[in-house]
């Protein structure tokens, strides 16, 4: 699924659609997952990207780790099934 971004000053507008779909399955996910916990290892540097990404989308670093990790997962999991279908 390709996302339209546009930049708008420093933060970054999202696809609507996208971002309903976002909100919709992390609360469903959260229903079902009352004590899921993911524990990342990074280094300072990794994490200050992270935080300053979100911080330009006015997200929590977690949120936006949540966000981006959750829309990689459906875009790696369509181009499998695209290449699986040829």
């Amino acid at each position: 699924m390709e996302i339209d971004m546009k930049f708008v000053a420093d933060r970054v507008e999202e696809d609507p659609a996208v971002s309903e779909l976002v909100t919709r399955l992390e609360a469903a996910a959260d229903r079902e997952l009352t004590a899921g916990t993911v524990t990342l290892r990074w280094g300072r540097e990794q994490i200050a990207v992270v935080k300053r990404a979100a911080a330009l989308l006015g997200v929590p670093y977690q949120t936006y780790l949540k966000q981006v990790v959750f829309r990689q997962a459906l875009d790696d999991i369509q181009r499998a099934e695209t290449a699986l279908a040829r």
